[in-house]
């Protein structure tokens, strides 16, 4: 029976009963259509039942993959060894560390070591390898280099899979499961020492306009370097980088952003931790929930939102919106919670900056954008 939700406890344990196939058949592309982020996608038995405990997750309430329909049109691949299945692997980094890794902490508890990981490719490419090397330096900071990423294209047979359930995800699973909070505390940047500033600010100023962000976050960021914050811009660094600034970090603060997802797994227990709520998506509740079960951090939530700009006659899609920000409103709460010790400057924007801001936005997205007010 395929499940239409999956019950999700943070503080229950995940199951050590782990399904254990031989010849499993990895489906990674139905002929069906399907909507949104779905995707039909799945493992079948070696006498050809679908393996429902493979269906991957992007949170509790919805599958994001169903099975799939499909013909052989040849004899599939064989993939030889023992591999541990990981789920859906992503190419953009936050629902990589969202709903690519939420398997891994099976990797502590396998009867017998595996050659590697297998997944289901979220993007459709000629070479599976340009998505898998992306990430075998993660899996290196993860203290697994030897181990082998795979994401084929095409059905392969794989000669021993194991697949183990889901333990992280988005929105209520943004808590994660006790094995999985632990596993990826302890493991990841394990060889990696502390080396950073005390103080970060992370920044999206630097990312593709579409990805959506602040008026004038250039003005939040120079008013926080007045106050002793290094500007951090997680792209631009290895991974290495990233984790080795996130451990040494004491005070972090930040719009609500991906990059959270990475630092809730790596921050000490002491750092202290802002957010600054970005607009409609309301994702801040997914860091604000990661943080307070992964380090028993309780971050500082700063709703300082008054409007937001969309693209005008499209769809709302609200991660992709333009908010403008009290700054008096967000130097007050900073400086309340000690992360600030003047609110001097703190002013808020203009008129005429929100307007010279919003015509830069809409030069580089080609497109008019409508002020929408913020409730």
């Amino acid at each position: 029976m395929i499940p239409a939700s999956l019950p999700f406890d943070p503080n229950l344990p995940l199951s050590k009963e782990m399904g254990e196939h031989e010849d499993a058949l990895l489906v990674p592309w139905g002929s069906q259509k399907t909507k949104g982020y779905k995707r039909a996608a799945g493992i079948f038995d070696a006498s050809g039942r679908f393996l429902p405990e493979a269906i991957c997750w992007r949170y509790s309430g919805e599958p994001a993959t169903e099975q799939p329909e499909y013909e052989l049109d040849e004899t599939p691949e064989n993939l030889s060894g023992r591999y541990l299945f990981g789920g859906l692997l992503y190419s953009h980094f936050g629902h990589f560390i969202c709903e690519s890794l939420g398997r891994l902490w099976a990797l502590d508890y396998l009867q017998q070591p595996v050659d590697g990981i297998v997944f289901f490719p979220k993007p459709s490419l000629t070479w599976p390898v340009k998505l898998t090397r992306t990430y075998l330096t993660f899996f290196a900071a993860m203290g697994y280099p030897e181990l082998k990423i795979e994401a084929p294209q095409k059905p392969v047979r794989i000669e021993h899979l194991t697949i183990a359930e889901q333990g992280f995800g988005v929105s209520e699973m943004a808590a994660g499961r006790p094995e999985f909070r632990e596993f990826m505390r302890r493991k990841l940047g394990q060889a990696i020492a502390p080396d950073g500033p005390e103080k970060i600010y992370i920044s999206r100023e630097k990312l593709p306009a579409k990805r959506g962000s602040i008026l004038h976050e250039d003005r939040l960021a120079e008013l926080l370097e007045k106050q002793g914050y290094v500007i951090f811009h997680p792209q631009e660094h290895p991974i290495e980088v990233q984790i080795a600034r996130y451990k040494a970090a004491r005070k972090v603060v930040s719009l609500d952003a991906s990059p959270l997802h990475l630092a809730a797994m790596i921050v000490p227990p002491e750092c202290e931790v802002a957010i600054l709520n970005r607009g409609p998506s309301q994702n801040i509740e997914d860091y604000l929930r990661q943080f307070r079960f992964f380090v028993g951090v309780e971050p500082l939530r700063v709703d300082a939102v008054t409007d937001f700009w969309a693209l005008k006659d499209r769809k709302l899609v609200k991660r992709e919106t333009y908010s403008l920000l009290d700054f008096r409103a967000v130097a007050e709460a900073l400086a309340a919670a000690g992360f600030i010790s003047s609110t001097k400057d703190w002013r808020q924007l203009t008129e005429a900056e929100v307007n010279s801001e919003v015509g830069r936005l809409e030069g580089r997205r080609q497109m008019p954008l409508e002020r929408h007010a913020f409730a």
